[in-house]
């Protein structure tokens, strides 16, 4: 989107191929990796369909498989969101800084996954072994460097004047990555200290979970919290783009903006306090 883009009309077209060329221009290691993660989660699931092991009720693949399209999406979308910074900003520490550690840090957390999942064995909450636990602190250190490079982005972003998007879709752009450390790091650093992992009462698998997800619908399930807080960065620019296209007015959307960032926030600490109950918020 460009600024003209974001005031057009609603029956106009979105530019897809010049946002993915200018995506892959503005930040080419966080463009490639992240499609190549997008293209290896199709041979994974493949992969799943000939392996029939199962770990916690669902297949072994499943979760490299999620951790692909996430990471690959992450990936992808802050060089989306790089794209419209100007080339001076581009070569600053920061913008460096953000795709250097996405792109390694991304890597080895898909990796490690992946190894243990080749092993039937789990890559979370597995202190099984003195290797396991160094493995598992270690994929948390790198899980904060990750979703830190949003913080850093978001930084960069509040600072230019020069950033070729409106005003508004700029706020919901900073608050989205901005929610995404703050709610993703909090949720993610609670979850990954519970000794009992991620499940809260009911049946401890998987198995007939939320379809795609694996949500617990037996007790409470502290990925939903995270997942939501994880993905602000999609939610909130995406409220701003609906609000381009029904014709919202700057003033008016940038209300509407921190209004829907707060209730998405207050829906974040919803299903987190169920959570913790031992509630399931699935039918």
């Amino acid at each position: 989107m460009t600024t003209s883009e974001l005031n057009q009309s609603p029956r106009a077209s979105i530019d897809w191929r010049g946002h993915i060329a200018r995506s892959r221009a503005a930040a080419p290691p966080l463009f490639w990796v992240g499609a190549v993660m997008l293209a290896l989660s199709v041979m994974v699931a493949t992969l799943g369909q000939f392996d029939v092991r199962q770990f916690q009720g669902v297949g072994v693949w499943v979760k490299p498989w999620k951790f692909l399209v996430s990471t690959g999406v992450y990936l992808l979308t802050l060089a989306l969101f790089m794209s419209w910074l100007s080339r001076a900003a581009l070569r600053t520490r920061t913008a460096n800084y953000v795709v250097w550690v996405a792109v390694t840090t991304g890597v080895f957390e898909v990796a490690y996954v992946a190894l243990k999942a080749s092993q039937g064995a789990a890559s979370h909450f597995n202190i099984s072994t003195r290797l396991d636990a160094t493995m598992y602190s270690l994929m948390g250190v790198g899980a904060v460097f990750l979703i830190s490079a949003s913080l850093a982005l978001a930084v960069l972003l509040a600072r230019r004047s020069d950033y070729a998007l409106s005003p508004h879709a700029k706020l919901a752009i900073v608050l989205g990555l901005i929610m995404t450390f703050v709610l993703g790091s909090t949720f993610g650093g609670y979850m990954s200290a519970q000794a009992a992992g991620h499940w809260v009462g009911g049946v401890r698998t998987d198995a007939g979970g939320v379809p795609v997800m694996n949500w617990s619908r037996t007790g409470g399930d502290l990925r939903v919290a995270h997942f939501l807080g994880v993905h602000a960065m999609h939610f909130v620019p995406a409220f701003a783009l609906l609000l381009t296209i029904l014709g919202a007015s700057t003033a008016w959307a940038k209300r509407a903006i921190w209004a829907f960032a707060a209730l998405f926030t207050a829906l974040c600490i919803w299903t987190l306090a169920e959570a913790r109950a031992g509630r399931s918020i699935w039918p």
